[in-house]
Parts: C-alpha cells; structure tokens; sequence
C-alpha cells in the first residue's frame, strides 16, 4: 500500500497548500513531486500533472501527467513518461498503466535502452507484479540506434514474444527471426539466453552457421553447463552437424581446485575420413596443472586420436603428433629437478613408425658458485628409459660435472672449463638395419676447454663500437662408443654461434667423441645516431685430430663451416638479419635465413628468404622458400597479404596465399554492433594426404551480444576451387 499512505498524505499536505505550486512529498517508501495535483476526495483519484516524478523502491517514473484512482489501485501515466528501472534499464511510452501499487505495468508501445545499451521495442509491453517482463511483437538488437525514430539498425532479433524472468535471469524469445537490414538470416521456433545480470548460465549458446566446399552447410550448436551449487566447474556440450559429412560431439569440462585446475575434451562422431565415408571415430585430451608440496609443480596433458586424420581435418586439433606427459619439476635457487614421463602418437603416416614413449625421465641439475675460490661448477644426474624410437629400446643412466673458471687481466678474459662424465647404456632393441648386438655400453668421458678474448672499445659523442675476438682450445677424451650407441639427441646437429665454444658442440650425451679443436669467432656491436645499431658474428670451428661421426649432416671436413651472423637495426622503416654457414672450401651458402622488414607511414612489411644446400643434410633434397608479406593498419582496421613459394630446384610453386581484412577496435565496426571480416585463403602444395590443397574465401560477421556466423559463398568456392577440380 505504499501509494495509498502517499495518498492520504497528499489530502493532509494539499489542505495546507495551494493546488498551483510545486507539490513534493517523502516517504520512507515513496518520493513524490509534481508542479501541480488535483484530488477528487469522493471519488478518490489524484490528477498530478506538470513534471510528475514518482520514485520507489523498484522504479522511478517520469511523466507529463499521472492519474491514480484509489478504488481500482491503478495509476496512468501519459505524456513522455520514462521507467527507469532498478537494474538500470529506461523505457520510454506515450502510455503506461500501472496495477498492484505499481508493480504491475503496461506500456502501449514501447522502446527501451537496455544497462548494456542494447535496444528493445515492443507494440505492447506488459510486467507483472512478479516482474515478468513481456514484449509482444519485440524487436531487439545491441546496434547504437534510435528505434524510436524508426532507424533501421545493422541487425535485429525479432520476435513474437520476448519474455523476461528475473528470478530465473532468463529471456525466452518465441519464433526469433534474425535479420540483416531488411534480409532474414535465420528462424528458430524457441531460444533462450541469461539476461544481463548473469556472469553464467546453463543453457544453448549462439549457435554458429556456415558452408564450405567440403562439408557444405554446417552448423554448430552449443550447450552450456554451470552448476549453481559449484562455481569451479562448468562443460560445453558442442554437437557439430555437417551436411554432407557427417557429424560429430564434443564434451569440454574444466574444474578448479585450490592447487590444481583442468580441461578436457571428448570428441565422438561419424565422418567421412581417408578411411571411409562414415567412420565412427573417437578422441580425447586432457590437461592439468597442479602446486604440489616442497615447491614441486605438477603438468599433466594428455592426447588420444583412434583416427589418424579427423582432428586436423574438421578443425579440432591442428596438430600432426600428440604428445602425452606427466612432468614433475622443481625449482630451487641452486638446483632443479625434473620427472617426465610421455608417449608420442603420429597422425601422418610417414612417421608412424616412430612413435617414442619415455617412461621415465629423471634429471637433477645441482650449480652454484664457490665464493672463496671464485669458481662455479654443474652437476647434472640424469636417467632415462625410452621405447620404440625409430626401433630403438634404450636406458640410459648419466652423470656429468663441469668446472668453470674465470680469469682478467685489464680487458684480457680467461675463460677455463673442465668436466668429466660417465654413461651407462641398456640397448634392449634396436631396428633391422643396426645390426650391432651390444646390449650394455658404459662410457667415461672427459674434458677441459681455455678461452682467451679480449674487448676493443671505440667511442665518440654520437657513436660506439665493440669488437670482441676470441680464441678456444678445447679437447674431448672420451671411449670410442660411436658404433654401439645410437645417436638419438644430436643427430640433427648444425653449429652455430649458440654451441661453437661448448666443450662438447654435439651437446647431447648420446654422440661424445675424442676429438681436439681449435674454435675462434669475432663478435663485433656498433650504436649510432644516424645508422642505428649494428651486430655481427662470425665463427668457425677447426678439428685438429680425433673423430666426427654418427650425425646426419653430410659435410664433416675438418674445418667447420663458416658461421655468418648479422643484424642491422636502422630505424623503423629498414632492418635486416641474416644467418648463414658458408662451405670452406668454395665459400658457397650451405644454409641461409634472410630476413629484411620495416614500417613506413602505418604499412608493415616483411621478406623471408630460406635455403639449404642438398649436400648439406642426408636426404640430398635441396631447400629454399621465399615469404613475403605486408599489412597497413588505419584506424581501427588491419589489411594484410602473405604469398609463400618454394623455390627448390630452379622451379616456382605457389604452397599458400592469404588476404585477410581484420577490425582491431575494441568495439564492433558498424553502429557498434556489426563486425564483418574477409579472408581469402589458398594452399598449393598437399601437405599430407589429409590436409588437400584448397582456395577458399571466407566472411565472418560478429555480432555483439550474439557470437559469430562464418559465411563461405559457394558459388565463390567452386570459381576458386577450378584448379583443384583440372
């Protein structure tokens, strides 16, 4: 009765007043002014007319003119009379019915500016003493518009009804149309979504439309599940439904605990894949992170695939090999520890033979610095045991310690290592073509590298230079074990500035030969004002007796190649690097990575250039790509090209082209509420016989409030797509 105590005191305060002056009166429930009132004490109706302000606990209501009638407890507001409403909604109507002291409203029509600034019209609006909120024949959209002056939003949900419950925090839509201007884009008999006031919700999420060449029209729709009682847990329920392939599931769940979070996804389905056109497949992955006790920390992720190519194929995982682990590590201020255990599964199906599970791997890695002596030193224990590595069944037990210490004079450094270590092999299979039968292997292993170099500094006002040469004598002695134990953790090795002064340059423990060196280097840095600043490197590493066996890289002269590095930093607008090996012999590049980019008034540009030399790697195939690319962002809009070729034996083909329109805003482009982004994609080369060749275009309109649709024209994918067909 909180209008009806304001209308008795409104009889005892107009008594006392003229009816022409302002009339205000406070409650504790209700304020109430206007410029004039009119009370008809027999019939029991207040006329309040002239800036009618009306304020209680759930609304505040503005009108021209407002007249209650006791009897019937019903008020009506006219004029331009404007709710605001107690979660920060303001309705606008030229007519508003107000029941059940005021809790109950009818507008006749309706617009309203929702807290989020999305819009909503309605011919007729009506709100119940429970708050329901119903809108008949309702429009809704989040575009900045004025539907009160008929401006034709970017988008629009339109609906017979639209219901508001704010005990459930739910808005329910009966047959919603969406439109695009005036172009319908897709019906649904029902949809529901949380309103604004809930941070999450179970229930259907936007569902996602699209076409594509392969799939033709497809559709994903997503289920949300968050238990209200459990805010640290929530899943997605996804079914993916593709027209002409099949379709398929996928369960997402993540779960917080107080130390330990995961995720994981299950996939399970029939689709078309390289084995047949309805296969029933299955997948699943896991991750997990965890802080244990005494600083351990624990990652666990886990990958299963029963089909070799599905993931990659309907864009559910792009990777081509799983890898499954536990690791444990620890970190401390002199020593980390570390625990793995995994298992590789390949997808393609040229390294399915290789397919390595290591369980487990041990390490300990113990350094600090002896302050009394001015030394420090490495102690490194590692075990391991690893399956099916191209064939090979290997333990390994290992132990490693190392020496440095470092001596000036003036500008003069000395730089001394010495180390010794010692390996235990159990070979318990290896594959047809090593026909070695050793099973247990030890080997002991020793050390000592010294180091001399020296800086020159050359400086000025607006410019300084460094150049730095060095010299390394190093020496191995190790037992000659390169025919016994195979070579699985530096096989692949190519020297650079990163290894060239490490007494052991193959790093791995797998390939430790006896072998002298003598390996030198001159490390050179410029700062300039005018050309910016400038670094360069070049190296080589030359044997002086002893062995270089059992590593896949054809050249093994005595003399190394030459090691090439250079980095030039202008300004904004030019910068370079390159990194090459030179053959000793006839200086020509063995393998070369240019790069070469910039800016200039808002384009970004860039060049990559690669190459290696067949007579530098073991399968004799030359190697050489060339990508370019450049992007100019204005505004609140990027444009980017990319075009990647190979260019391997004198020949030119296309492996990918993409042109890509993308909006960088924080907002939506169109009204705020649109966002429509082009993509066009091409791919030369069959990357596995999964993964075909493809030009495709792609459209992508984002929506606020609602998600995305992808959009790929078919017409537009078939004159792509001619190529592939020839």
């Amino acid at each position: 009765m909180k209008f009806l105590s304001i209308f008795f005191v409104l009889i005892i305060f107009v008594s006392e007043k003229s009816f022409g002056e302002k009339i205000s009166v406070d409650t504790n429930n209700v304020k109430f002014s206007s410029d004039t009132i009119k009370i008809d004490e027999k019939n029991k109706i207040v006329i309040a007319s002239g800036n009618v302000v009306i304020i209680n606990l759930n609304r505040e209501i503005v009108a021209d003119k407002v007249v209650y009638d006791q009897n019937l407890d019903k008020a009506i507001a006219t004029g331009k009379v404007i709710l605001t409403e107690k979660d920060g909604s303001i309705y606008e109507s030229n007519k508003v019915i107000l029941t059940n002291e005021f809790k109950s409203v009818v507008a006749i029509p309706l617009f309203g500016k929702l807290e989020d600034q999305s819009s909503v019209t309605a011919k007729n609006f009506r709100k119940n003493d429970l708050g329901e909120s119903f809108f008949y024949q309702g429009i809704y959209t989040a575009c900045e518009c004025d539907l009160k002056k008929q401006q034709t939003p970017i988008w629009r949900l339109e609906s017979k009804q639209i219901k508001h419950d704010p005990i459930t925090q739910t808005i329910y839509l009966k047959h919603p149309v969406m439109k695009i201007f005036f172009l319908p884009v897709y019906y649904l008999p029902y949809l529901s979504f949380p309103d604004w006031t809930v941070k999450r919700r179970s229930g259907f999420l936007t569902p996602t439309y699209g076409y594509s060449n392969r799939n033709r029209f497809h559709i994903k729709v997503p289920y949300y599940y968050a238990p209200e009682k459990d805010p640290t847990l929530d899943m997605t329920f996804t079914t993916h439904q593709n027209g002409k392939t099949g379709h398929a599931d996928q369960l997402n769940i993540r779960k917080e605990y107080n130390n330990t979070s995961f995720e994981t996804n299950i996939y399970k389905g029939n689709l078309e894949t390289n084995k047949s056109s309805g296969d029933d497949v299955f997948a699943a992955n896991l991750k997990a992170t965890s802080s244990l006790k005494n600083n351990w920390d624990m990652m666990i992720e886990g990958k299963y695939a029963d089909q070799e190519t599905f993931m990659r194929r309907y864009g559910f995982d792009d990777n081509s090999s799983y890898k499954s682990y536990i690791e444990l590590k620890k970190i401390n201020t002199n020593a980390v520890s570390n625990i793995e255990v995994y298992n590789i599964q390949n997808l393609d199906e040229t390294s399915s033979n290789n397919e390595p599970v290591l369980a487990p791997s041990i390490s300990h890695h113990i350094f600090n610095t002896n302050k009394k002596y001015d030394y420090h030193y490495d102690i490194k224990l590692k075990a391991h045991s690893i399956y099916n590595d191209e064939g090979y069944d290997i333990k390994r037990w290992s132990g490693f310690s190392n020496i440095n210490k470092k001596l000036y004079f003036k500008n003069l450094l000395l730089d001394a290592d010495a180390n010794i270590g010692l390996d235990l092999y159990s070979i318990q299979g290896r594959p047809s073509t090593d026909t070695n039968n050793n099973r247990y292997i030890d080997r002991i292993s020793s050390g000592f590298a010294i180091a001399a170099s020296n800086q020159f500094n050359f400086t000025n006002e607006t410019s300084g230079f460094i150049i730095e040469p060095k010299v390394q004598l190093s020496s191995v002695f190790s037992t000659d074990r390169t025919d016994e134990v195979p070579n699985r953790d530096s096989s692949e090795f190519i020297l650079d500035e990163a290894n060239l002064f490490l007494n052991n340059q193959f790093q791995g423990r797998d390939n430790i030969q006896s072998n002298d060196r003598l390996n030198f280097g001159l490390t050179g840095m410029a700062m300039t004002e005018t050309l910016g600043n400038f670094n360069f490197f070049v190296g080589q590493s030359h044997k002086l007796s002893g062995t270089q066996k059992n590593i896949s890289i054809a050249n093994i002269n005595r003399q190394s190649n030459i090691i090439n590095s250079i980095s030039w930093n202008i300004n904004e607008i030019y910068n370079f690097s390159w990194f090459s090996l030179y053959n000793h012999h006839n200086l020509k590049s063995d393998l070369s990575d240019f790069k070469f980019n910039g800016s200039i008034e808002g384009w970004s540009y860039g060049v990559n250039h690669k190459s290696v030399n067949k007579d530098f790697v073991s399968d004799n195939n030359d190697r050489e790509e060339l990508e370019f690319g450049f992007s100019k962002s204005f505004s609140n809009w990027k444009t980017s090209y990319t075009r990647k070729y190979d260019l391997k034996n004198n020949d030119e083909e296309l492996l990918s082209e993409t042109l890509g329109v993308e909006y960088t805003g924080s907002g939506y482009m169109f009204d705020n509420c649109l966002t429509i982004l082009f993509e066009y994609k091409s791919s030369g080369g069959v990357a596995d016989r999964d993964l075909l060749p493809e030009d495709s275009l792609y459209l992508t309109f984002s929506f606020r409030n609602l998600g995305d649709f992808k959009y790929q024209p078919k017409a537009i994918t078939r004159v792509l797509g001619k190529k592939l067909n020839n």
